[in-house]
Parts: C-alpha cells; sequence; structure tokens
C-alpha cells in the first residue's frame, strides 16, 4: 500500500518537489531495509526474491549505510558479514553452471549454491558441480555507502583528464576508464556500472534476485543449466512495469543513497600533505567536481588501474583484467577499527597492511610510504582511517 500511495504521489502531485524528495528518500530507506520474501505473495511489493540470493535485503550487506564489517560467530570464530564470492576468468567470463556469484540462499524448494567463509581465507563449498576449467573464485567486500552516490554527478571530463593509459608524465601510474557501450563506469570494483540507477539495479538483480526495468532477470543470476530455479515462481507484476522493481523504486532507493553524505574535507593536517607527499592522492584524489561546478570528497579517480599480481585474484570483468581495480573511495568507513578489513578482499586488516599490498602502478608509492619515519606513517594512517 505504501509504494501504490508513492507512486499515486509522484504521479499526481509534481508541484511539491522538496516534499516528494522528502518521502521518496524515506520510502527508500523503507525499500532498503525491507526483507523480501519469495513469490507468490498476497503483498505484491514485497515477494520476488530469489530464487537463489545472497541476501534478502540491501542491509544483509550495507547495514546502516556501512560496508561489510568483522563479526564474531556463535562458535567464536570471526567471519566477514557482507562479503560475497564471485566467479569468473581472467576474461570476464562467468561460470556456465553457477554465474557471476555464489549464491548461500535459495527459497523454499531450491538448494542453496553453497556456503562460504572468509577468515582467515576464503573457504568454500559447492552443491553442485566443480567450477569450469579456468574460472576462478574471488572475494568483493560490500563497500560502506556514505558519499558514493554523488559519484553520480561526476562529469566524464572530470574523469577522463586524469586518465594517462600510456604514462606520458612517467610516474608509473596509467590509470584508464572503463569506457562501456553505456558510458564510463563509475560503480562497482572495476567501474563496471555507469550510473547509481544501474549499480542499484545489479545489486537487486545478482544479490537479492531481484528483476527491474534496468536488469531484467527475474531469475537473478540463475544460469540455464539451473533448470530447477528457471522453474520456481517469480514476482514480475504489471504494476512495476512487468517486473520485481519499477524505475521509481529504483529512483526512490537512489535518493536515500543521495542522503548518506560524508563532510567535505576541509580539513588540513600534516597526515593530508605527507598523503599527498608520498603519491596517494595521484590516485586517491580527495574530491572531485560534479556537473554543475560543486567540489565533493571523494578519494579516488574513478579510474582502473592494474595493481599487479598480490591483488590479482584471476577474476576479470568484460573489459577489465583481473588485475586492474577501479580506485577505491576512502570515504565513508565508520566502522569501529576492530570490525573493518581493507581491500577488495578484506585480505588487510590495516591501512598498513593495505597499502603493503599495492603493487603494479602503486609500486612508487608503496615505497614512499614504506621509506617514512615511523612517525610520519603512524600520521598517514590516521589521517586515511579519520576519512
Amino acid at each position: 500500500m505504501r509504494v501504490a500511495l508513492t507512486l499515486f504521489f509522484f504521479t499526481f502531485v509534481p508541484a511539491y518537489a522538496p516534499l516528494a524528495d522528502q518521502l521518496d528518500a524515506a520510502v527508500g530507506k523503507a525499500l532498503f531495509d525491507r526483507q523480501w520474501i519469495p513469490a507468490p505473495a498476497s503483498t505484491k511489493a514485497t515477494d520476488g526474491l530469489g530464487p537463489l540470493f545472497s541476501s534478502r535485503s540491501c542491509t544483509g550487506c550495507h547495514s546502516r549505510g556501512e560496508g561489510a564489517r568483522v563479526v564474531t560467530r556463535d562458535d567464536g570464530k570471526a567471519d566477514i558479514s557482507g562479503a560475497v564470492v564471485r566467479f569468473g576468468n581472467a576474461g570476464g567470463a562467468t561460470d556456465p553452471y553457477y554465474g557471476l556469484q555464489l549464491q548461500t540462499n535459495a527459497v523454499p524448494g531450491l538448494m542453496p549454491e553453497g556456503q562460504a567463509r572468509f577468515l582467515p581465507e576464503l573457504k568454500y563449498n559447492l552443491e553442485g558441480p566443480a567450477l569450469a576449467a579456468g574460472m576462478h573464485a574471488g572475494i568483493r567486500l560490500a563497500p560502506p555507502l556514505f558519499g558514493r552516490a554523488a559519484f553520480d554527478d561526476v562529469a566524464d571530463e572530470e574523469i577522463l583528464k586524469r586518465a594517462d593509459p600510456d604514462d606520458r608524465n612517467g610516474d608509473g601510474i596509467k590509470g584508464r576508464a572503463n569506457v562501456t557501450p553505456r558510458g564510463i563506469g563509475r560503480y562497482g570494483w572495476k567501474a563496471g556500472h555507469v550510473t547509481l540507477d544501474e549499480q542499484v539495479a545489479h545489486a537487486f538483480a545478482i544479490d537479492i534476485g531481484m528483476s527491474s526495468p534496468k536488469m531484467p532477470f527475474p531469475y537473478g543470476d540463475c544460469t540455464k543449466l539451473q533448470t530447477e530455479c528457471l522453474a520456481a515462481p517469480n514476482g514480475e507484476s504489471p504494476e512495476f512495469e512487468g517486473r520485481e522493481i519499477s524505475s521509481l523504486m529504483l529512483r526512490m532507493v537512489e535518493s536515500y543513497l543521495k542522503t548518506l553524505r560524508v563532510p567535505a574535507d576541509a580539513e588540513s593536517s600534516e597526515g593530508q600533505a605527507i598523503f599527498a607527499a608520498s603519491g596517494c592522492a595521484s590516485c586517491h584524489v580527495p574530491t572531485l567536481a560534479t556537473r554543475d561546478g560543486r567540489q565533493i570528497p571523494a578519494f579516488t579517480d574513478l579510474l582502473l588501474h592494474d595493481m599487479g599480481p598480490r591483488l590479482d585474484d584471476g577474476v576479470g570483468e568484460p573489459g577489465v583484467k583481473s588485475s586492474e581495480w577501479r580506485t577505491a573511495p576512502l570515504i565513508g568507513h565508520r566502522l569501529p577499527s576492530e570490525q573493518r578489513r581493507f581491500l577488495h578482499d578484506g585480505s588487510a586488516e590495516t591501512v598498513e597492511e593495505a597499502i603493503g599490498k599495492h603493487r603494479g602502478e602503486a609500486e612508487r608509492s608503496r615505497n614512499l610510504f614504506e621509506a617514512l619515519s615511523p612517525d610520519d606513517k603512524k600520521r598517514l594512517v590516521e589521517y586515511v582511517n579519520g576519512l
């Protein structure tokens, strides 16, 4: 009913834009928090989960807008909540049976694809056949969402002006934009998604199993070989443009994400100066300009960089090598230090350890960091932890 009333509101009350924006964000948060259920259900606005899925809700990986976190299990062992296993090869192909992602949950009547543990290292089991030849598995941590929505407002020119794939200035950094058929990528570990609504739609489809006009896949990540999954009911409905999530619902979630802001980085500090002098700011650019001229906190250039063999898990994406990663934004990490992990796979417990794993284009910056005095290292790490 709430979604139906919101549809009516946005269709017939366009004059009250500020009030509409507030309602949009409020309903977006409700959708973000919602625990989706399998189809068929009496309430069309809540069903469509799966049939295979990683989480029942956005909050399953992004509680309160935060990202993956270290948790203590009932058996006393530590694990990472909000992490997933991705399958693929260096060329960007996905596994013919399991698809893109290991789905650790299923609706009644189906078996999950398998289970995984992430600490102290990735361990997983598959309920079906072994991965196809040449396929690899890699951990991906859910990132915090604070400040990320603003990347949607960054112009292509702002991204491209920092690209230097031929290393014309000789600093060893060869950042390049991920130019997809839909435009320049900004979102995702490898900048595979161009816009915020595309990223949101992809998360609904792959993590929760909900279709939308942007991702019209009612069976989520199920492949043609998973016949039982494809035979399960879905929740697509004419009320939602024939899908399980409508374009309007995607926009409401976007509106909520835009409320998850971070303060501008206006304060100068010794750590900030050391961060710049060590070359970190060459890729982790503190601010980016939006199309309307605003400066937003970023600490990323949104470009792809080859990070060398230590950060290469063999899982690429279309047009992006397995060793290439979009510069991770350093903003919005609000978890206590004991709950945080770093890098795309959570393999670093501290900022210093994460820097130590930088290779490839980041080799020079890593060496500059290693050459710092202990006090200066501490100042830089404290600065990054406070972003």
